[in-house]
Formats: structure tokens, C-alpha cells, sequence
């Protein structure tokens, strides 16, 4: 009985609250770290095209108790500046449903050599229903008037400035538009003010994608990049100011077990400590979170559960940026020699430890582009990127008998590095490798 009585009062106030102001409330989550979009709009200039659905229950084993569900999709238009991204939300409390559409567009400026300042612009509308079946009294005038004219125009902003520190700073603006009273709907107009609520966001997450590791293959030694992936650790702190409501700060860590496996405990003020877990496989996320606080009372429910499921689309997109100069397409200073079969001698793989210790040998780094077995499509191969204007020539290897197309040689590792990162970003050349070569 006292369970009733106490959802019959909680009900009251969702329908007085939702009647008198809409859209006061931000929406929360617990799932946002591996789903920026959520909070926002210039996310959506996300790395990968991902497709998330996340549903969010409050107080559950309580009828009538909020439920968020969120269907999202963001994108960044790959070597373009342009993001894009739709989310639809329905919000369910006792007899009412709220129900948010948007679209959003989002541009990236390029910061430096690899910082970048995204701003997002979210457009929509939002419509309220209530559920009139449960209703004693559908001819209550407030009832009348909120369903007369309840869709609304809804909008907001974000930015985020990104930088490879792993700092990251954001503040979102989530109600551009203010949301008019039922008891104004006849009389009034939709007004732009998006400073009621202002969202302010901090934090750390760095790429880790851009060690290369030393790997031999067949005796010839080459130089790859490791999987992409995140610190062990990331940190999250946003804090809320609201014209309506108390402001609200809250702080999360997330926990890298592996690439594939994390954790996270968090506290959100007025809500308490949170917890959660995930794991990745392959294009495919899910995560779970758990809330033991925010009750009105201890042992009212079992608690506010959230799960949230991903899946990654097509491979990473990357933000377009003033292209560089390319090694590999300079003008040679010396004649090239392109129909030469044998071109370069190696030592017995055997011998290649012991040569390393020698300090007359001479090590080369070749950027490759591709690798075959037979001369004549190599030389075909070849001559396709002389016309592309690149300096390709062609290395054979005896031991693999195989003949390595390359478009650039040098004595300096991090020039053929950069050349790889270069030709990948800014090419179509993009199963470029460093090969290494050492002679005596």
C-alpha cells in the first residue's frame, strides 16, 4: 500500500511537472563515454560510422517508472570536414511519453598538424502524448490543451576541441530552443534561448594508434602499426548549469582491461555512484550500467539499469587536412632505373642479427605499396604509378623471390613513417608499409 501511494504522488508530480514546463530535464546516461553523441552534437564527427541503441530504466520492478530509449547514428564523412547524425529518443514517465527526433550537422577545423575544433548543430522536434486510457478524466481542460498542440520545434549545439594529448574540452548547449507551458501553447511561440541549460564537459582519452612495431616475415624484417585502441584509462567530468534545476556535476573512470574488456565507476550528484562494464568484438559493443542510488527511499526498487548495444560500420574515417608535400611524388634528383630486376642485395637472413651490430652496414627504408611474385605484373604495376606521378621502382627480394614495388628510399625512418601516414591519408594508397632493407 505504501508503494502505491507513494508511485499515486510520484505520478502527480511527473504530469504537473510535464504539463506546466517541457524539456526541463537533460537527459542521463551512463553509457556516453563509448557514445559521445549522446550529450553532443559535434560527436557526430565520430571516427566511425556507428549505429547505437541504448535503453536506460529507472526504478525498476516500479509501474510507471521512467524509460529512456535512444536510437542513434553518427558519421564523419571520410577526408571531408563534415559529420553528420540523427538521434530519436522517447522518454517514458507514468502517463506521459515525450518523443525527440534530430538531425544533426557537424564540421571539423583542423587545429595544427593533428588537433581539430568540431561544432555540431542539432535540428528537430520533439512531441508529448499522454496515455488517455489511464486517465479518470480526459476531458480535464489541462489535458485538452496539451494535446491540441504538443509538437514543438527542438534544437541544439556542441563543440569539442580534440587535441592528440588526450584532452578533450566541450560544452554543449542541449535546449537551443525553450520548450513553451501547456498553459502558453494557444498564446505563444517557440523562443531561441539556449543558455537555460549549458553543459560543460572534460576528458581524457589518448589514441594509442600510432606506435609501430618491428615484425619478420619470411627473414625480411618490416615495420607495421599496432592495433588501434585507447590508454588503460580514461576520465570524464561534466558539470550542468540550469536555470531551472540545482546544477550538477558529475565524474566517471573507465578501465582498459584489454582493447576489448573495460569497467567504470562514476558519481553524478544527486544520483550517486554508479558502475558499469563493456566488451568489443570485432564491429560489435555492448555495455551495461547500474545505478543502486537515486531512490526516494531504500529498498523502493532494484535499482536503475541501463544497457547499450553498438555496431560499427565500414573502417576509420579521418578528418580532412591541408594536404602535405609527398616525398614519393617529388621529382627524382637522379634517373630512375625502373626496368632493372635486380636491384639491391640482402644478406642471409640468418646473418641479420650479427649485421645489426655492424657499423658499416647500411640500412634503408623502402615504402612499399605492393608485392609480387611475378616481374611482369610488377612492372605493369609500376608503370601504372609512374603515370600517377609517383617515383616507383622495383626492389627484389631472393629470399622470398618475390619483387617489392616501392615509391620512396631512404636512410631515415621516420621519413618513410611519415610517408606511410601520408600516403594512407592522403591517397588511395592505402596498403602502404616500411620494408627494411640492410646491405653491407
Amino acid at each position: 500500500m505504501k508503494y502505491r501511494t507513494l508511485y499515486f504522488l510520484l505520478t502527480q508530480i511527473f504530469i504537473f511537472c510535464c504539463l506546466s514546463t517541457f524539456g526541463q530535464n537533460y537527459p542521463v546516461y551512463n553509457s556516453y563515454p563509448t557514445n559521445l553523441y549522446l550529450y553532443n552534437p559535434a560527436e557526430a564527427a565520430s571516427e566511425y560510422a556507428t549505429l547505437f541503441i541504448n535503453h536506460r530504466r529507472q526504478w525498476t520492478g516500479i509501474e510507471g517508472a521512467p524509460q529512456l530509449s535512444t536510437v542513434n547514428f553518427s558519421t564523419l564523412l571520410d577526408q571531408t570536414r563534415t559529420g553528420l547524425g540523427v538521434k530519436i529518443s522517447s522518454y517514458k514517465r507514468g502517463l506521459l511519453t515525450t518523443t525527440d527526433a534530430q538531425a544533426t550537422f557537424a564540421y571539423g577545423i583542423p587545429v595544427g598538424k593533428n588537433d581539430a575544433f568540431y561544432f555540431g548543430l542539432s535540428g528537430g522536434l520533439v512531441s508529448h502524448s499522454v496515455d488517455q486510457s489511464k486517465i479518470t478524466d480526459p476531458s480535464d481542460p489541462a489535458i485538452a490543451n496539451y494535446l491540441n498542440n504538443n509538437i514543438q520545434p527542438a534544437a541544439s549545439a556542441g563543440f569539442v576541441y580534440k587535441s592528440t594529448s588526450g584532452i578533450h574540452l566541450g560544452v554543449i548547449l542541449p535546449q537551443f530552443i525553450a520548450q513553451i507551458p501547456a498553459s502558453n501553447q494557444l498564446s505563444a511561440s517557440p523562443s531561441v534561448n539556449p543558455f537555460e541549460q549549458i553543459l560543460f564537459s572534460v576528458y581524457y582519452k589518448k589514441k594509442t594508434e600510432s606506435r609501430f612495431v618491428s615484425r619478420t616475415v619470411k627473414g625480411m624484417r618490416t615495420r607495421a602499426k599496432s592495433a588501434a585502441g585507447y590508454a588503460p584509462l580514461e576520465l570524464y567530468a561534466t558539470y550542468k548549469l540550469s536555470a531551472y534545476q540545482n546544477s550538477q556535476f558529475e565524474v566517471l573512470a573507465k578501465v582498459n582491461l584489454t582493447q576489448n574488456f573495460w569497467v567504470g565507476a562514476g558519481y553524478r550528484q544527486q544520483y550517486g555512484f554508479t558502475a558499469s562494464t563493456g566488451f568489443a568484438i570485432k564491429k560489435f559493443l555492448l555495455s551495461y550500467s547500474f545505478e543502486p542510488g537515486s531512490q526516494p527511499e531504500s529498498g523502493f526498487s532494484t535499482g536503475t539499469h541501463e544497457i547499450q548495444l553498438g555496431l560499427r560500420f565500414g573502417e576509420e574515417k579521418r578528418l580532412k587536412r591541408k594536404a602535405p608535400v609527398l616525398r614519393s611524388a617529388l621529382k627524382a634528383s637522379t634517373p630512375q632505373q625502373h626496368s632493372t630486376r635486380l636491384q639491391h642485395s640482402v644478406s642471409d637472413p640468418e646473418k641479420e642479427e650479427a649485421m645489426d651490430q655492424n657499423k658499416n652496414a647500411k640500412k634503408k627504408f623502402l615504402v612499399v605499396i605492393k608485392v609480387f611474385s611475378d616481374f611482369n605484373q610488377a612492372e605493369l604495376f609500376k608503370k601504372k604509378l609512374i603515370e600517377q606521378k609517383f617515383n616507383a621502382e622495383i626492389y627484389y627480394y631472393a629470399v622470398d623471390k618475390k619483387y617489392y614495388v616501392h615509391v620512396l628510399e631512404t636512410l631515415k625512418s621516420a621519413e618513410a613513417n611519415e610517408e606511410v601516414r601520408n600516403l594512407k591519408s592522403y591517397t588511395k594508397l592505402k596498403e602502404a608499409k616500411v620494408v627494411i632493407v640492410q646491405e653491407k
